[in-house]
């Protein structure tokens, strides 16, 4: 299922689609296969759904084929998913122009699992190597990672550093490191993935439908040429340039200084030795002392992708209601087409509800700040009611 109003809107967002598959639990079972990306103030936007027994070759097939049918295939585009076998396996099969990254959260899971000597200090290091952006950062955060476990570097050198880390990668991944969006529209369905396959698909189309109304709003009451994402990171870096010193190299090249660091600022290039700039294609806070000291306006170095333009224009296409069964017009060969149950027999027992954690993972529980004791908090805590 891919929506008109996708569809129209994909062109407007970043080229990233994030797609994950997670388990349904209606009696027959199944998977929910997803796609999604973000729009210009970094909502989630949903693209295509596709039920299918399980996360297998023949799956991942169909669903792809059928997506790119759908969506077609843009310039610099990336996917980003966990380390699924058949995913990987498939995705190398229709989409070999494009880059293929993996889910940052994915792979920490996995060295948890592998080296758990020192598992709970990876957290910190690993995600500072995949975020990196420059090579020496990227070398700072691998040693810390050495310090640890030796094991670690040749682990993640086998996997790929361009698979997971930013500065590495071979196309731009901007701030989606993870496949959390995926995971959040997974948590919002959670109630719909206990219904038949019509009830969730309808339930679907109306969370798009919500999302749609409600994102659309918020961009037609936004007053400003980007949207609050971009417009946060923008006041964040010129609050970062203003104990900068600029230097003038030639017409479009600087020298940009604080206390024993310099990078160099190329506006005709839109580069700057710190990579933010050309990774993220938003003014770092070295562009942004540049042109502040040139009287420039940054905001015309700034990406499509953060504009209120943009915005709306993700937002241009509007999810209709499913009307009454009787205005149907169903074709005549999908009239004539019986839908049988799958061929599969319906496990006894209740149907799971919750995925199964890692062995790393810790249940967390509330500790009440009255009385010290775990799983509730201070307002419903039974001694306070006692005391009152």
């Amino acid at each position: 299922m891919a929506l008109d109003a996708s569809i129209k809107g994909w062109g407007a967002c970043r080229p990233i689609v994030v797609v994950d598959g997670t388990f349904l639990k209606a009696a027959y079972g199944g998977t929910l296969l997803c796609t999604c990306t973000q729009d210009a103030a970094g909502h989630i936007f949903p693209l295509a759904f596709c039920v299918a027994d399980s996360e297998n070759d023949q799956s991942w097939k169909w669903f792809f084929k059928k997506f790119k049918e759908a969506y077609g295939v843009r310039e610099h585009q990336c996917l980003i998913s966990d380390r699924n076998e058949s995913l990987i396996k498939t995705a190398r099969e229709i989409y070999p122009e494009i880059a293929h990254s993996y889910c940052g959260y994915h792979i920490l899971s996995n060295l948890k699992t592998s080296f758990k000597q020192h598992a709970a200090k990876y957290n910190l290091p690993f995600f500072g190597a995949v975020k990196a952006y420059t090579e020496k950062q990227f070398e700072f955060h691998m040693a810390e990672l050495d310090g640890l476990d030796k094991r670690i570097r040749p682990y993640l050198k086998k996997i790929g550093y361009e698979k997971w880390s930013r500065i590495h990668s071979q196309n731009k991944r901007y701030s989606t490191m993870t496949s959390n969006i995926s995971e959040s529209l997974n948590a919002a369905n959670l109630a719909a993935r206990e219904l038949p396959i019509t009830t969730l698909l309808e339930c679907l189309r109306a969370l798009v439908q919500q999302w749609t109304h409600t994102n659309r709003t918020k961009a037609h009451n936004t007053f400003t040429k980007l949207s609050p994402t971009g417009e946060d990171i923008l006041l964040k870096n010129y609050t970062y340039s203003l104990n900068l010193e600029v230097k003038a190299t030639t017409d479009y090249l600087f020298e940009v200084i604080r206390m024993k660091e310099s990078w160099e600022v190329d506006l005709e290039k839109r580069t700057c030795t710190c990579n933010r700039f050309q990774i993220d294609e938003m003014p770092c806070g070295h562009a942004v002392a540049v042109m502040r000291e040139m009287n420039m306006d940054p905001y015309t170095y700034c990406s499509d992708y953060y504009t209120k333009k943009n915005w709306l224009a993700t937002y241009s296409g509007t999810v209709y209601p499913i009307g009454h069964q009787s205005e149907w017009e169903v074709p005549e060969e999908v009239k004539n087409i019986i839908v049988l149950p799958p061929h599969e027999r319906v496990k006894s027992g209740r149907p799971k509800t919750l995925r199964r954690k890692a062995g790393w993972e810790k249940d967390q529980h509330n500790k009440c700040s009255k009385c010290g004791e775990l799983g509730h908090n201070k307002r419903t805590c039974s001694r306070r009611r006692r005391r009152e």
